[in-house]
């Protein structure tokens, strides 16, 4: 008896094994609907809003769409574990990706169906993947999904001699991955916020290449400083930008590194008064970032939106939150915000796209310096906005927690007005 009733156990952790396992290409119903935002008139696309799960997205120095611009991409413990699922923006139908334990980091083709993302599976090197979404996409849809290994290739075993900071970019031409690191260092490392200043504490790092299609994994340079959100020029081969990660106000944020000369330098160099964040490439010479002016001593100097021309060292301010004085119809709105937080740039050089500090995400007009309210009320929790313009540059994708009081995310896109581009 005690024999069949091992047995019996064994078999049914054999069936929930195999039914977790199973998951990728799981189809669930859409959750999409429209509402009116109350202040900007404007209508808003809800494409998830789940009671239960938090949606949160790629992030935003990262494709967001697939390169057919058929669906976006977010992160959800829907199905019982983090995995990333896609959202077709025109029917709300949600699919799950991708499966398996210890999933992270992940790059969209701009080009094909192909996603790169790290894996570590427990007892094993971490692995660097790359799945074939237009394959997981096309048997979900026939209803005959295979395993989800059927769908993957190993790009490369990952050393454990390094560990992965400020995730990884992958180039233009899509032969190669940039991957941020920090060597192993004392044990403190499982613990990298500082209590006492919260703030993540000062490491080593660098920048090492993955061949994809050999796995050959390069040395490209390395920085005395904690290295952060890495991201792959979607312009030009062989240029990244990152940063020099905090967790509050770097002496110096924004480096550029040129993958061709393995060299790198400051992007802008920032003065004492200024905190700088959240750097974004926006077209093939202008990065965008915010100095911030959420505190009152910061609001004595140049504060927004700001451009810096990679080539010239150029810097513009492109804009910061209206002024509530000279904008009454906003008025509580905007004094909530106080500073824009996050930002992004169109590929065409039209325009950039802030989130303030209450989750009112504004439009600029870079022609003409005009500043549009665009959608309010997102609540910055549990995440930001971080606001990615879509592939056609006429629409803007968020993350917000305004229909869960700041417990959980939704996806959402807002159309831009057509009127605004004068």
């Amino acid at each position: 008896m005690k024999i069949f009733t091992k047995l019996l156990l064994s078999a049914l952790l054999l069936c929930t094994c195999v039914a977790v396992s199973a998951q990728i290409g799981t189809r669930l119903p859409s959750e999409k609907f429209n509402y009116e935002d109350t202040v900007t008139g404007l209508t808003v696309k809800v494409l998830t809003n789940s009671p239960e799960f938090s949606d949160g997205r790629i992030y935003q120095t990262h494709p967001q769409w697939t390169y057919d611009d058929k669906y976006v991409a977010f992160r959800s413990r829907r199905t019982g574990s983090g995995q990333l699922f896609f959202v077709n923006e025109e029917t709300g139908v949600i699919v799950q990706i991708t499966d398996g334990p210890g999933n992270g980091d992940y790059n969209l083709s701009r080009k094909n169906g192909l996603l790169y993302f790290f894996r570590r599976e427990p007892g094993e090197p971490s692995k660097i993947i790359e799945l074939n979404t237009d394959r997981v996409l096309a048997d979900s849809e026939k209803g005959q999904m295979k395993h989800y290994s059927e769908y993957e290739r190993v790009v490369a075993e990952w050393p454990d001699s390094l560990r992965v900071s400020g995730g990884m970019g992958l180039d233009v031409e899509e032969d190669m991955l940039f991957v941020g690191v920090a060597p192993p260092q004392a044990d403190d490392w499982v613990n990298p916020i500082d209590d006492s200043e919260h703030r993540i504490k000062n490491r080593t790092g660098g920048i090492r290449s993955v061949n994809v299609h050999t796995g050959e994994i390069n040395f490209v340079f390395n920085v005395d400083f904690t290295m952060g959100h890495v991201q792959a020029s979607p312009f030009v081969t062989r240029e990244i930008v990152f940063c020099h990660e905090t967790g509050g106000d770097s002496p110096q944020r924004m480096w550029f590194g040129d993958m061709v000369n393995n060299t790198y330098r400051p992007l802008y160099i920032e003065s004492d008064y200024e905190w700088v964040t959240h750097e974004t490439i926006a077209t093939a010479d202008h990065v965008y970032f915010n100095v911030l002016s959420h505190l009152d001593p910061l609001r004595k100097k140049p504060s927004g939106i700001f451009s810096v021309n990679r080539r010239t060292g150029d810097v513009r301010v492109l804009g910061q939150v209206l002024d509530p004085d000279k904008n009454p119809e906003y008025a509580d709105v905007l004094r909530r915000g106080r500073s824009f937080w996050h930002c992004n740039g169109s590929s065409d050089g039209y325009w950039a796209v802030g989130d303030d500090f209450a989750g009112n995400v504004s439009l600029i007009n870079v022609k003409n310096g005009r500043i549009h309210l665009l959608t309010t009320g997102h609540m910055m929790k549990p995440d930001h906005a971080h606001p990615y313009f879509s592939t056609d540059n006429k629409r803007v994708l968020i993350q917000s927690g305004k229909f869960s009081e700041g417990k959980r995310l939704a996806v959402m896109v807002v159309d831009i007005p057509e009127e605004w581009r004068d």
